[in-house]
């Protein structure tokens, strides 16, 4: 399992915006590429940063939805209002509540 986390520092008063594009991109786009798994997206309460916390099989699902053409002309707009901060992690260990 690899997670992706991309930071978007949203200038003021873009925040929704944002969202939106990111939230029609994971639903038109992303959760129909193949191993895609989840993404959720985070918002501050101030409206400064958003983040996309995203799940997938391995990092060779992440290459081929990057490297789709359709997903980086999906992503401009969103891109045009901030350019994230990409990083990815390999899962260590998932917790879940006590039953």
């Amino acid at each position: 399992m690899l997670v992706v986390i991309s930071t978007f520092t949203v200038p003021p008063g873009k925040q929704r915006e944002l969202l939106d594009l990111l939230r029609a991109n994971a639903e038109e786009v992303l959760r129909h590429q193949p191993g895609f798994v989840t993404a959720d997206l985070l918002a501050t309460p101030d409206g400064t940063t958003v983040v996309n916390h995203a799940r997938w099989t391995g990092a060779a699902a992440v290459r081929t939805m990057m490297e789709d053409p359709a997903t980086r002309e999906r992503m401009a707009p969103a891109w045009a209002i901030a350019r994230p901060v990409v990083q990815q992690f390999t899962v260590s260990s998932t917790h879940v509540p006590a039953k």
